[in-house]
């Protein structure tokens, strides 16, 4: 069946970005105020926070009573129990609370001497007190972790991208607050997309070098259960690097530069879906730049145009 994406709304607070989705609900923080934002992207809460004015939110425990932010090559864990944030000196680039108490963070290591970038990174597990229980280091060169928090387990799936050069994709486990870090898919390039609701599937896509494939593979298994190829939808150039689950059974992939696709949890009854009002919104040469699972039926969307980026509501509809 032919499936069709109506413009719900224009979010103009979120000036063409996403917000932060590790946790639930998904969060923004600007200029101090952390807003967090319900399944149709509207805001739910605004606190002031104590943390600096550029401040870059990195996630929220679920509870909401902890924001881990980087600013200045340090990271700030601010708790809503006490008066001042915490700063931890590490250049976190990306955090998620993998427990209440429990975050995990990635950070450059120091360049060597003659070099112009980190050839490797840290991981570390920090209690809420900054206070760094475990450290492990992965060989990447000058890499932009992306990290993935399985939903019930204290684990992680980070994409280490390092541009033209690929990308290394890892597993980190913590347990007794020790780390445990293994490299997963070493023979091909996926980028970590999205866990299923009950955390039993992961659904990966391609890395843009080779953007020709998208598999949903099993938990802790990692057994490639299905995929599905861009050439069999007519994508010009792939699959882009964002997608994810609506539902335990429906998946939203965007099809680099055209259009979003919508299939079934095994990647079957795979379609492009229809974005009527499109060109409407972002002119003849503007385009879908990424998106985000919401709901059953709800997507949002940054589209892109002339450098210009608005962020948009969609809801999906049958043809």
């Amino acid at each position: 069946m032919t499936k069709r994406a109506e413009l719900v709304q224009i979010i103009e607070e979120l000036d063409g970005r996403l917000p932060v989705t590790h946790s639930t609900p998904a969060a923004t923080l600007t200029a101090r105020v952390l807003t967090l934002w319900d399944k149709t992207l509207s805001p739910i809460e605004r606190r002031q926070t104590s943390l600096p004015d550029e401040a870059r939110l990195l996630d929220v425990t679920e509870q909401l009573d902890v924001v881990a932010a980087a600013f200045s090559d340090c990271l700030w864990i601010e708790t809503t129990s006490k008066a001042e944030p915490i700063q931890v000196p590490v250049p976190a680039d990306s955090a998620a609370f993998i427990a209440p108490d429990r975050l995990l963070i990635t950070a450059p290591s120091a360049w060597r001497p003659g070099r112009q970038f980190s050839e490797s990174h840290r991981v570390l597990l920090l209690n809420l007190a900054g206070e760094i229980l475990a450290e492990t280091l992965v060989e990447v060169d000058d890499a932009t972790p992306h990290l993935l928090r399985h939903p019930t387990d204290p684990t992680v799936v980070c994409d280490f991208a390092m541009g033209q050069d690929g990308n290394t994709l890892a597993v980190i486990q913590a347990a007794d607050d020790e780390l445990v870090l293994r490299e997963i898919f070493r023979t091909e390039e996926f980028v970590n997309l999205a866990f299923d609701p009950t955390g039993k599937r992961l659904l990966l896509g391609p890395y843009p070098t080779d953007p020709s494939r998208a598999v949903v593979a099993s938990w802790p298994n990692l057994d490639i259960l299905a995929s599905l190829d861009a050439e069999s939808l007519g994508l010009a150039i792939g699959f882009d690097i964002h997608g994810g689950y609506l539902n335990d059974d429906r998946v939203l992939l965007l099809g680099t530069e055209q259009a979003p696709v919508l299939a079934t949890g095994s990647l079957t009854d795979a379609t492009i879906i229809d974005m009527k009002d499109l060109e409407a919104w972002a002119g003849a040469d503007g385009f879908v730049e990424s998106i985000a699972p919401l709901s059953d039926d709800l997507f949002a969307a940054v589209l892109w145009e002339h450098g210009q980026r608005t962020t948009t509501l969609w809801r999906i509809c049958d043809g």
